[in-house]
């Protein structure tokens, strides 16, 4: 089923709350190996008596989300579906820090209160007056596909007319530490390529939110539809991406050659990237990247929905993001994306 995207939104390390913005002169080589989001004013979103209670997650994901709904002419949707992977871990880290500090004993509700993973769609809920449907995905790095997915269903089943839906996932220093302990962020030394010539290992880690106000109708607001969205769990040969993205092409009624453009999730890590790479290049169509833009985080493929329907509706593609000039008509862009090696997704985009 097609669903319309009419309003868009996305925090990112970018200024990409400007809607005129679109990576004009940005290089191809991150210039850290820890992208944090440049944040708006968020008082123009979040009440000046609560903002100071409130963690830098909610603050990503309310501001986005009102962000978006703003953008249609109302501050209102019948439904609001939201992923994300780790959630508000800033106050978790904060509460569980506190127990041991204060010996378990006098110790603050909000921390805790706030902690919670659904935390940032219901605070989206109260500030819309939103009684509609109200869910959120905590699926590691398809968290935003099956959210997608749902408010996807939701439209089809006539249960909504429009769904807030979005991805949102911080990155705060203790799970930095976390990461890079781990091995997975890349070394300073070695960030010095584009991802998509990488011959190091690990990631560039980032954060970021981004919301999609979408409807099952089309109007004169829409911007892209939403074709399809695949999320595949487990991955046990080595052909069997190519196999799953042709079986998702077939259900969409497409062929290779509608592609015109295809969006890596290339995160830069030599041994990750081999089997995302290897698939792009059976493809051989035009191939553009984001992660070095936005950071690898666990629903960064919100972020590529963002850039694609804003290629689809500024007709051209940035050249920071595709290693050799494009040129041509956009109809159809598909998604790729994984989180090291593990899960991945497939969605479609394609103008109105």
């Amino acid at each position: 089923m097609e669903v319309y995207i009419n309003a868009l939104s996305c925090i990112s390390h970018h200024n990409t709350i400007d809607d005129d913005f679109f990576f004009e002169d940005i290089p191809s080589i991150p210039t850290s190996n820890s992208l944090q989001v440049t944040a708006p004013v968020y008082k123009d979103y979040i009440p000046a008596n609560t903002i100071r209670r409130t963690s830098h997650i909610l603050k990503m994901g309310i501001s986005a989300g009102l962000m978006c709904l703003r953008k249609t002419g109302k501050e209102q949707t019948d439904a609001i579906v939201v992923g994300t992977a780790m959630g508000c871990f800033e106050d978790t880290d904060k509460f569980l820090r506190s127990i041991g500090d204060n010996n378990e004993s006098m110790l603050t509700p909000t921390s805790f209160i706030q902690s919670t993973h659904n935390t940032v769609a219901g605070q989206l809920a109260l500030l819309t007056k939103c009684h509609g449907y109200n869910f959120t995905y905590v699926h590691q790095n398809l968290s935003f596909e099956y959210a997608l997915l749902d408010a996807m269903l939701l439209l089809k089943d006539g249960e909504a007319e429009t769904v807030l839906v979005g991805g949102v996932d911080e990155l705060i220093p203790p799970l930095f530490e976390l990461f890079d302990r781990a091995g997975h962020i890349k070394k300073t030394e070695n960030n010095n390529e584009p991802i998509w010539k990488s011959k190091s290992k690990g990631f560039i880690a980032g954060e970021g939110s981004a919301f999609f106000s979408i409807g099952n109708k089309s109007t004169d607001s829409s911007i892209a539809k939403i074709k399809g969205v695949k999320a595949i769990q487990k991955l046990n040969t080595e052909g069997e991406l190519s196999d799953h993205c042709t079986a998702f092409l077939n259900e969409l009624n497409l062929k290779k050659e509608d592609i015109s453009l295809v969006l890596n999730g290339a995160s830069g890590d030599s041994e990750k990237d081999k089997r995302i790479l290897n698939f792009t290049d059976t493809l051989n169509l035009p191939t553009a990247y984001f992660k070095h833009l936005c950071g690898e985080y666990f629903t960064s493929s919100g972020f590529a929905l963002w850039l694609a329907t804003n290629i689809l509706k500024k007709q051209r593609v940035p050249d920071s993001i595709i290693p050799t000039k494009f040129s041509g008509a956009l109809k159809n862009i598909l998604i790729v994306n994984h989180y090291q090696d593990q899960h991945y997704s497939f969605i479609c985009v394609s103008a109105c």
